[in-house]
This record gives C-alpha cells, sequence and structure tokens, in this order.
C-alpha cells in the first residue's frame, strides 16, 4: 500500500538540506513543525511544533515574534506532509532533517527535534482517538437501513 500521496521526497530533501527557514505542516493534525536554521550570538537553530499558519507571510510573522533579535527572514519553505507523522521518519526525511540539525552544533536543537517528534506523535495519537470516539467530527452520510 502507498502512503505517499504523490509527495515528492527528493524535493522535500532538497528543501530540508538546503533552506534557511520552513515549515512542514501536517494538515490532519492543525500542527507545523517549524524550523529556523538560522542563529545569533546567544541562540541557535529554532525547532518547534506550532500551531498551522494560513500562509507563509502568517508564518514569517509569527517568526519574527519569535525570534525578534535575528534579522527578518525574507522567505518560508511550507512543506505539507499529508500522510502519518510514522511516515516522515519511514520516508528518510526525518534523518536528513536530523542530520542537518545535528550539523549545526547546537544540542539545543537537537534536544528540540527529538521533542517535537514526540509532540507529534502525541497529536497524531490523540486527533486519531478523538477521530474513533466522533468527537469534533461529523457524519456526511449514514448507513440506510
Amino acid at each position: 500500500m502507498s502512503w505517499d500521496y504523490g509527495v515528492d521526497l527528493g524535493a522535500i530533501v532538497g528543501h530540508v538540506e538546503s533552506s534557511e527557514t520552513f515549515s512542514v505542516f501536517f494538515p490532519s493534525l492543525r500542527k507545523a513543525l517549524v524550523v529556523d536554521m538560522r542563529h545569533g550570538p546567544e541562540e541557535g537553530p529554532m525547532v518547534r511544533v506550532l500551531p498551522m499558519a494560513r500562509s507563509p507571510q502568517e508564518r514569517l510573522r509569527s517568526l519574527r515574534r519569535l525570534r525578534p533579535h535575528l534579522p527578518r527572514a525574507t522567505q518560508m519553505v511550507a512543506i505539507p506532509w499529508p500522510s502519518y507523522v510514522a511516515n516522515i521518519v519511514r520516508s528518510g526525511v526525518w534523518d536528513k532533517l536530523a542530520e542537518r540539525i545535528s550539523e549545526s552544533g547546537s544540542e539545543d536543537a537537537v534536544r528540540a527535534l527529538a521533542h517535537s517528534l514526540a509532540e507529534l506523535r502525541q497529536h497524531e495519537s490523540s486527533e486519531l482517538a478523538t477521530l474513533i470516539r466522533g468527537d469534533h467530527y461529523e457524519t456526511i452520510w449514514s448507513r440506510s437501513e
């Protein structure tokens, strides 16, 4: 069974390996993994799970609020991930991200990445439980009796 939903893994890995700021967003979770590789004298790269933004411009504004000591970011690569969190790990994308974060030399960013994966898995687990219980979901059609 294919899980890739037409995702171009080569392009995603390229962005992960080269983009200064990017966001991998999970539409089903309404969350995004936001990575800002910029750093200053007092702070290293940032890795955080945040609510999904409505646009890359909105995400750039949120980065400005989160990291006011750094120069304004001018670009944000938005990468949709329409599959399960486990599949970003299985695909090898997460390993490339971990490699890049590790190469930055920031132990805080390495820990933040590990924490982010655990957080994404928890959000996914909660969302699946909500779906099974039917909370916040409505039936579009029902079986005829």
